[in-house]
């Protein structure tokens, strides 16, 4: 610990002396240096996991010519420090390996100990508030977005446009074709971006017990995405999403937000609403065949007549710099929410830092956090959160509702920020805290080896230090 420590004081110390954003008139040059240490700590006798990772990104944006522009940009991450490797496996977990600091350089591989590569390489033509992107990206909607918790975030390839239809009307939309999933060493279609780096649970094949088996068996020409947009001053905000993973899934999402002052006081509320339904085949025709050896295969994402509802609240109360947000989210009985995770962080109201719904069905969960800027106490740059949630799942053996076999847990989250001013302008830094205790059964007797429905889901104290300069 106390040579991660080192390494990230020697980073502090050398920040002032970092180059500053380039520009020219042949173009602009910035970038982003990132150091990153995370700590995995189970339970004991479990055993823990801990990395140090260095890196960031490095762009070049060439001048504006008639409207066109032209981005690419370098990522990379190198681990400095950690103890993950193929052979440091849990044994009382069949020998499963760490989940999270892992993710730190490659998910699919751990004894990488760096990854780089493109991850922007786009054309882009803006006018007004109307684009046209074309290339390699950086998206960020509600389901597919950066998930920007680790070192290297997720990019997508394909064409993206935007459009303002008045001062209150707007529309996006775009067709994605690859991938580079976050965690992950390269650049994928999006077929087989399913299940790259993730793991890909059990399937809904009711009254047996079937590994996912979807990562290279599935069949879709690609991932198509819009939105419709009303934005009104007085703090109203609907939002219509749709994704269209063809031969897989169509998933609708509705958001309603609304914002008012109450004297010193601003109330805001939001309902939001997940319909999903299963597509084509699923991903693999084989797993609608009605025979004993075919039905068992698991090769589709989703099986046949898959759906799933999910709706949310949240109400909050904002005074001066303080905020408090109440929320809740139900998955109706008629199957499990299901969206690669692969592909984004989830936008539903109870999501906290370090988890996610996705696999769950006839659930529900409730959040509370509190929000405070330090700004009136004298400390500019620092701001706070405090998360409490319980998550209440179905029987972690019930596949139809519970894809990745998670017991019911109770998390929380504290996460601290601070911007630096003065000659460390650009610098930000982060801790994050998350801890998750399980609720619900997890089949452990005692004295056993047992611990598949602990070590990796619950019974976990995760850290993080995170530093970001930006030049």
């Amino acid at each position: 610990m106390m040579k991660t420590v080192s390494i990230l004081l020697i980073l502090l110390l050398l920040l002032p002396f970092q180059v500053q954003c380039y520009e020219s008139s042949f173009g602009k040059v910035q970038g982003q240096i990132r150091a990153f240490t995370m700590i995995e700590d189970y339970q004991e006798p479990l055993r823990d996991y801990e990395a140090t990772a260095v890196g960031g990104k490095l762009l070049y944006l060439t001048p504006h010519w008639n409207n066109w522009q032209a981005v690419i940009g370098a990522y990379t991450t190198h681990f400095v420090n950690d103890n993950i490797s193929s052979q440091n496996t849990e044994p009382l977990a069949s020998n499963k390996n760490s989940r999270y600091v892992v993710g730190l350089v490659d998910s699919t591989n751990f004894d990488a100990s760096s990854i780089s590569g493109i991850g922007e390489a786009y054309l882009r033509y803006k006018k007004g508030q109307d684009s046209l992107t074309l290339g390699r990206m950086k998206l960020d909607t509600p389901f597919v977005n950066p998930q920007d918790g680790r070192m290297i975030p997720t990019f997508e390839q394909g064409i993206w446009a935007t459009c303002a239809l008045s001062s209150q009307w707007s529309i996006q939309a775009g067709y994605i074709n690859a991938f580079w999933n976050r965690n992950t060493p390269q650049w994928r279609s999006v077929e087989d971006s399913l299940g790259y780096g993730y793991e890909m649970g059990n399937s809904a094949i009711e009254g047996a017990t079937v590994a996912g088996n979807y990562y290279g068996n599935t069949s879709s020409d690609g991932l198509f995405i819009t939105n419709l947009r009303y934005e009104q001053n007085g703090g109203i905000r609907l939002d219509f999403w749709d994704y269209y993973l063809e031969n897989i899934f169509n998933l609708g999402y509705a958001e309603a937000l609304y914002a008012h002052p109450l004297g010193e006081v601003e109330l805001s509320y939001g309902l939001q609403l997940i319909h999903q339904r299963q597509s084509g085949d699923g991903g693999n025709g084989e797993d609608n065949i009605a025979s004993p050896t075919n039905a068992l295969k698991a090769k589709s994402y989703m099986q046949e007549g898959e759906r799933s509802i999910t709706y949310g609240v949240k109400s909050a109360v904002k005074y001066e710099k303080s905020k408090l947000t109440l929320a809740y989210t139900k998955t109706t009985d008629e199957g499990r929410f299901l969206f690669p995770r692969e592909w984004g962080k989830e936008p539903l109201y109870t999501f906290q830092k370090r988890e996610r719904s996705d696999g769950s069905g006839n659930c529900h969960a409730w959040l509370v956090t509190i929000e405070h800027d330090f700004a009136q106490q004298g400390l500019n740059g620092l701001d706070m959160m405090v998360g409490y949630g319980e998550y209440v799942k179905n029987d972690p053996k019930t596949w139809i509702y519970n894809k990745y076999g998670f017991p019911s847990y109770a998390q929380w989250n504290i996460d601290i920020f601070y911007r630096f001013s003065g000659v460390f302008k650009g610098l930000r830094a982060e801790y994050l805290m998350s801890r998750k205790v399980a609720r619900g059964e997890t089949y452990q007797i005692a004295g056993s080896s047992e611990y598949n429905f602990i070590f990796r889901k619950n019974g976990l104290t995760q850290q993080n230090f995170i530093l970001n300069y930006d030049f």
